[in-house]
């Protein structure tokens, strides 16, 4: 399953009235000779950390979110363990 993200767009006040979001994607790799899929999980912080993973390697951290930044997500939940 693939990782989608909604996240808080950076405008200029006065356009604050307009409310948007801009979305992000990370699909999964299902061809080729190193499938990975992508999961998502929570740092103590709020921060929201996007993993990479492939078979038989553990998962990598593909990009860190800051908590003011996203406000939904959906996917493959990991799990903290830190």
């Amino acid at each position: 399953m693939s990782v989608f993200i909604k996240l808080v767009e950076n405008r200029p006040p006065k356009e604050y009235a307009e409310l948007t979001a801009a979305d992000v994607s990370y699909e999964d790799v299902t061809e080729g000779e190193s499938p990975a899929t992508y999961e998502y999980d929570l740092l103590p912080s709020g921060a929201l950390r996007i993993l990479r993973a492939t078979k038989g390697e553990a998962a990598v951290v593909e990009s860190i979110y800051a908590p003011g930044l996203w406000f939904r997500v959906q996917g493959q939940w990991r799990g903290s363990t830190e």
